[in-house]
């Protein structure tokens, strides 16, 4: 009897990168291939609240950081006002195109909600903007949506401001290697990516962690501190083991 070969799912491709501890970059041949993207389009529409998103094509403005500073001690809000603050962030900050139109497939739309939300997800993982946890994080988003992420590095790859000095932390993750403890606590956090972030800026951001499915960082993790080369300095962590809200 002849045996039935099949080819391997996106999941397992994903994997098989993780395991093999390939780079970022490594993962953009691979997974913008035509039968990858189509995978990733049909596990986006099925994570709750993520095809309704699609449908309406939901982009709203993103918060100013300022206006939040009102809410209470603990939300998600407040934490992202006081995260941009630290760090001197502003929103937005990724040079990438925009898939907003009617002919945006899932996985193009995954990829501007990946980069407007980039910074809700740093808050919600406890992940500072040190050149080691930006790895860390896009691991983690590696582990959210694999193919999405393949498609953002690649189309960030060739924007004609990656080359600009503010860009070299952006620059660097390409030879990161996707940490494999950062990539589960993505998979297990999928439900993130229908998420409406900007509507829930008044949960409490534990109890979001905890509904959005999103593990504690290890402590042995938490509060490092390092080379911030976004920013353009090296601050003083953010989040500590005390406190990693």
């Amino acid at each position: 009897m002849e045996t039935l070969v099949t080819a391997p799912s996106l999941n397992e491709i994903a994997r098989d990168l993780v395991s093999r501890r390939a780079t970022l970059g490594e993962t953009l041949p691979v997974l913008s291939r035509a039968e990858f993207l189509a995978a990733s389009d049909a596990a986006l529409l099925a994570v709750p609240g993520f095809r309704q998103l699609h449908a309406e094509r939901w982009d709203p403005a993103l918060p100013v950081p300022e206006d939040l500073t009102a809410l209470p001690e603990g939300t998600l809000g407040s934490c992202y006002a006081r995260y941009m603050e630290h760090y001197r962030l502003s929103p937005d900050f990724f040079p990438i195109r925009s898939r907003l139109g009617p002919d945006a497939t899932p996985t193009q739309y995954a990829v501007h909600r990946l980069n407007k939300c980039h910074d809700f997800f740093h808050v919600l993982g406890s992940y500072e903007t040190s050149d080691s946890d930006e790895v860390a994080v896009q691991s983690f988003v590696f582990g959210l949506a694999p193919a999405a992420l393949a498609l953002f590095l690649a189309e960030a790859a060739v924007h004609p401001d990656i080359a600009q000095a503010r860009y070299k932390h952006l620059r660097d993750i390409y030879s990161g290697h996707i940490q494999a403890q950062d990539f589960e606590r993505g998979v297990a956090a999928m439900s993130m990516l229908g998420a409406r972030f900007e509507s829930l800026l008044e949960e409490p951001l534990q109890v979001l962690r905890r509904r959005l499915g999103i593990s504690e960082r290890g402590s042995s993790l938490l509060g490092h501190r390092g080379e911030n080369s976004c920013a353009g300095f090296t601050s003083l962590p953010f989040f500590t083991v005390a406190k990693a809200a």
